[in-house]
């Protein structure tokens, strides 16, 4: 019987250091994820969401009948190797999503299907009607870029407290007329976190 003690007890500590899924649909579950220092799902959801109000309640988007954004450069100034796609993707389907703006794909560089279906003009293999034309591509009339900043900052306490970090990221956009060059919306959203095991240079 002391023999059966040590294997359930193992057992029983393999089962809580298993991996869990969490339902992103569930939000008493999503808030109930591990707060980590490094930007995540939560994270790129929020800002994402109050960059995509704001312009679109700044007024931005109605100077344009249809207004057309080229996505451009989205720079990662952090200590994190992450794709900027994951936050743009987010503020691109929400805004596509609202009815307030389209997304030039082709302009941006993100998509090589309408560059390979024009070069088939000419090719008798394709029924030529159903090839694109030329002058039927829609230029953009707005660019929207930005950067993601890190800064870090040492907090103390007292003699006999531990050092925290706060992390601050901060994400800044411009929303640019490609007409005028002129910056037609801009904002900066802050994501703040303190804690320990900061991610540094």
């Amino acid at each position: 019987m002391k023999r059966m003690i040590p294997v359930a007890l193992c057992l029983a500590l393999a089962a809580c250091g298993g991996t869990r899924v969490v339902d992103l649909n569930d939000k008493d579950e999503v808030n109930a994820m591990q707060h980590v220092m490094e930007l995540e799902y939560r994270d790129w959801t929020n800002t994402a969401e109050k960059m995509t109000n704001s312009m679109i309640n700044s007024g931005a988007l109605k100077s344009e009948s249809k207004p057309v954004i080229a996505m451009g450069n989205i720079v990662n100034d952090t200590t994190q190797r992450f794709d900027t796609d994951i936050l743009t993707k987010k503020i691109r389907t929400t805004l596509l999503n609202s009815g307030k703006a389209q997304i030039a794909t082709n302009f941006s560089g993100t998509d090589t299907n309408s560059e390979k279906m024009r070069a088939q003009r000419g090719n008798d293999e394709y029924a030529q009607k159903t090839i694109a034309q030329k002058g039927t591509l829609v230029a953009p009339n707005m660019s929207l870029s930005g950067k993601m900043l890190q800064r870090n900052l040492k907090l103390e306490s007292g003699w006999f407290s531990s050092v925290d970090t706060r992390v601050e990221y901060y994400l800044q956009l411009t929303l640019t007329d490609l007409k005028t060059g002129l910056s037609v919306w801009e904002d900066e959203q802050p994501i703040i976190k303190e804690g320990k095991d900061a991610p540094t240079w």
